[in-house]
């Protein structure tokens, strides 16, 4: 072989060695970005006595890394150690920011989901703490602590899932008058499909400015709920009952919100539907039907529940 011929496959190792360092040393670098630009998070649970191989891959598996090898290479050379729980996991976080999240203690140990319209007996109950203890905590709040899923720790006392609560409806409710408020819940209690919220919310206006009792029944259970039946079903006696929450006997908006609505309840209230409806009922299946007036709505009674 001549000395020119091996020059010229010398310079072409040379660059091809040259190119895979390069191609080498970008693939390495995008292992260390992170799988998003988007500021948003996700549940990952890691459970007790995953190794460091499996969460890696259930991490790849949740599209919040690129490499489960790098994640364990992080893992090995900072000498962390994986704990247990669930964890919110910010999609823009690289590799080593994962890494550090699983092995710092910040894991929740559960999730905690408040339905919209729950009343604050029924948060208690679903929180696992102490009714008493809870209604102490939750004095006056009534209608301001937001229905909203929460990642709270095992531990969490009342006081400390109130103060969550409500700085989460500061945050996204804000300053909202109260009488606002009181109709919200009720527009959450009386109503189950999201379109039907701005119409009911403008019927209840129009009965309001009318100077007509609202006969809700949604009030009269507030005041009848006990455990184990928070929302009881009425009768015609119920509604003769003496309390300051029985619309079918006071005019005008119960004393406080009835539970604690959410944002779609709230909106309907500042923005409801003018419709020619002053009434309307649930029939057996949840379907709605409205009327303009009371002879339709008895009508709607014998048709769709009395049949």
């Amino acid at each position: 072989m001549t000395k020119k011929r091996k020059s010229t496959i010398g310079r072409y190792l040379a660059k091809f060695s040259l190119l895979a360092l390069v191609l080498a040393s970008i693939y390495c670098y995008t292992l260390t970005l992170p799988v998003s630009t988007k500021q948003s998070f996700q549940e990952f649970e890691v459970k007790r006595g995953e190794s460091v191989k499996t969460v890696g891959a259930h991490l790849k598996e949740a599209g919040l890394l690129r490499s489960p090898l790098y994640f364990r290479y992080i893992v090995s050379q900072q000498k962390l150690t994986i704990q247990a729980g669930i964890y919110q996991i910010p999609r823009s976080a690289p590799p080593s920011q994962v890494a550090l999240l699983l092995t710092k203690g910040l894991a929740v140990d559960r999730k905690l989901t408040i339905p919209e319209g729950y009343r604050v007996e029924q948060i208690a109950e679903v929180a696992g703490i102490p009714m008493q203890e809870f209604l102490v905590s939750a004095k006056g709040l009534e209608g301001r602590l937001f229905p909203d899923t929460y990642f709270v720790k095992a531990d969490m006392t009342a006081d400390e899932l109130v103060d969550v609560m409500q700085n989460n409806f500061e945050k996204k409710v804000g300053e909202i008058e109260q009488d606002t408020l009181i109709l919200a819940s009720l527009v959450e209690r009386e109503t189950r499909a999201s379109e039907e919220k701005p119409i009911v919310a403008g019927i209840l206006k129009k009965r309001l400015a009318s100077g007509w009792a609202l006969e809700l029944d949604a009030t009269v259970q507030y005041f009848l709920g006990k455990p184990g039946s928070w929302w009881p079903n009425t009768t015609l006696l119920d509604r003769r009952l003496p309390s300051p929450y029985n619309t079918y006997l006071h005019v005008g908006l119960p004393p406080t919100p009835i539970g604690n609505p959410g944002l779609e309840a709230i909106r309907a209230v500042k923005n409801p539907t003018d419709s020619p409806y002053w009434f309307y009922l649930h029939d057996k299946t949840g379907t709605i039907h409205y009327a303009e007036n009371l002879a339709q709505h008895n009508q709607n009674i014998q048709t769709y529940i009395n049949r």
